[in-house]
C-alpha cells in the first residue's frame, strides 16, 4: 500500500482503534473516563478524599442525592464492610472506577480477604488505564499492584490475579520485563489461559515482534473462537507485515460479529481493496 494512502485510511479507523487497541485485561471495565468539573484532575493523586470530591462534583442532581443518602448511613461512618461495598458499587454504576476502587480498598483494609483485595485491585487497574494524568496513572497502578500482590500472598495459584499483576508491571511501571515474565509463568502453568496469551500478544505488537503476536492471537482464538476483537488486532498486524489480503480477511471476520460501531473500519477496508492499495503475501 502506498504510504500516503495508508496513513489516510488509518486515520479513518482511529475511533475504533482507540476503543480496541488494548482492551483491559482486568475483570471489570466500566468504560467511562473519570469525570471532573473542569475535565482536568487538579488534586493530589494520593488524596482519596479530594479525588472523591472531584468525582462527586461531576454527578447529576439525582446521583448526588442518592450518594448523600448513602454517605449519611451509619454503616459508612463506622466502616461497615457491606456499606463500603455499596459505596463502591454506586461508583461502578456511574462509571468512575477510581472512586469505586477507593471504597473497595477501604473494604479490603477492613475485611482483608482474597476477594476483597481482588475487587479493589482490578478497579484500580481500570482507573489507571482511564486516568488522564500521569500522576494519577502512577498512583493507581501502584495501588493495583499492592492489592494484586496481596491476593497472590493469600492465594499463589490465582492465575487471573497474576495475569493482571503482570499487565500492571508491563503497562504501568519501569519494570516491563517483570510483568512479561509473570505472564510467561502463567502460560507455562496454563497454556490455555486466555488473558495471559492475549496480553502477551499485545505486548508483542508493541515491541514489534509481529510473528510472535500472530502466534499469540491465534492461540487466543483457539482457546476462545468468540473473542472477535482478536481478528481486528490480527488485521492490524498483517497490514504492518504488508499482507493486505490477509488483513482484509481478518478485519471482515471482526466486522461480521462486532457489537460496536464499525462504520469507519468498513470504509477503511474498502480503501484497502482499491487496486493501488491492495497487496498480498
Amino acid at each position: 500500500m502506498k504510504g500516503k494512502s495508508l496513513r489516510t485510511a488509518l486515520i479513518a479507523g482511529s475511533a475504533l482503534l482507540a476503543f480496541l487497541i488494548y482492551l483491559a485485561p482486568s475483570q471489570l471495565n466500566p468504560g467511562n473516563e473519570e469525570p471532573t468539573e473542569s475535565g482536568k484532575v487538579a488534586v493530589a493523586a494520593n488524596d482519596d478524599d479530594a479525588l472523591l470530591m472531584t468525582a462527586k462534583a461531576a454527578l447529576d442532581s439525582l446521583q448526588r442525592i442518592r450518594l448523600a443518602e448513602m454517605e449519611q448511613s451509619s454503616g459508612v461512618e463506622t466502616g461497615d464492610t457491606a456499606s463500603l461495598r455499596s459505596m463502591g458499587l454506586f461508583w461502578d454504576t456511574v462509571g468512575v472506577p477510581a472512586a469505586s476502587a477507593i471504597w473497595f480498598s477501604r473494604k479490603a483494609e477492613k475485611a482483608g480477604g482474597e476477594k476483597d483485595h481482588l475487587e479493589a485491585a482490578y478497579r484500580f487497574f481500570d482507573a489507571f488505564r482511564l486516568a488522564p494524568d500521569s500522576g494519577l496513572k502512577a498512583e493507581f497502578v501502584r495501588r493495583a499492584i499492592g492489592h494484586y500482590t496481596r491476593v497472590l500472598e493469600l492465594n499463589p495459584s490465582n492465575l487471573n490475579a497474576k495475569t493482571d499483576l503482570g499487565a500492571c508491571y508491563a503497562e504501568g511501571t519501569a519494570e516491563p520485563m517483570k510483568g512479561i515474565m509473570m505472564l510467561r509463568e502463567v502460560v507455562s502453568a496454563d497454556p490455555k489461559h486466555e488473558m495471559a496469551q492475549y496480553n502477551l500478544g499485545m505486548l508483542s505488537v508493541k515491541s514489534g515482534q509481529l510473528d510472535k503476536a500472530i502466534d499469540r492471537f491465534n492461540t487466543v482464538l483457539e482457546i476462545n473462537p468468540d473473542r472477535s476483537e482478536v481478528h481486528y488486532h490480527l488485521g492490524n498486524v498483517w497490514l504492518q507485515k504488508g499482507d493486505t489480503a490477509t488483513a482484509i480477511t481478518e478485519y471482515e471476520q471482526f466486522i461480521k460479529v462486532a457489537t460496536v460501531d464499525v462504520s469507519d473500519l468498513i470504509r477503511f477496508v474498502e480503501t484497502l481493496k482499491k487496486p493501488d492499495n491492495f497487496r498480498s503475501s
